[in-house]
């Protein structure tokens, strides 16, 4: 697998900001609602709860992504609870790039 820069994976997250998208796992709905700071901020839609995902925690699933392939919000839980959100902005991210 390839892998994903940060800065250009940011990058294009930022034009998604308060877009409502859906989670690759399960499929509920999620906002995402700010990229700052080097932080991802969602709001859950069903429920209102926000989450965030920090730098390190992006990039460990980004690298993670990167020798795996995988999609699968399970394959990450011993990185984050929240790679749901990550991995759907990866798939995005992947759709985008192919697109180019």
């Amino acid at each position: 697998m390839s892998t994903i820069d940060f800065n250009s994976f940011m990058s294009f997250c930022t034009g998604l900001q308060g877009q409502t998208l859906p989670t690759v796992g399960e499929g509920a709905q999620f906002v995402l609602s700010l990229v700052k700071n080097d932080c991802l901020h969602y709001i859950v839609k069903s429920t209102g709860k926000h989450r965030h995902s920090s730098k390190p925690d992006i990039e460990d699933v980004l690298n993670h992504y990167a020798m795996t392939g995988s999609l699968c919000p399970g394959d990450y839980v011993h990185i984050t609870r929240h790679a749901s959100y990550t991995l759907t902005l990866i798939k995005l991210y992947l759709a985008h790039q192919s697109k180019n």
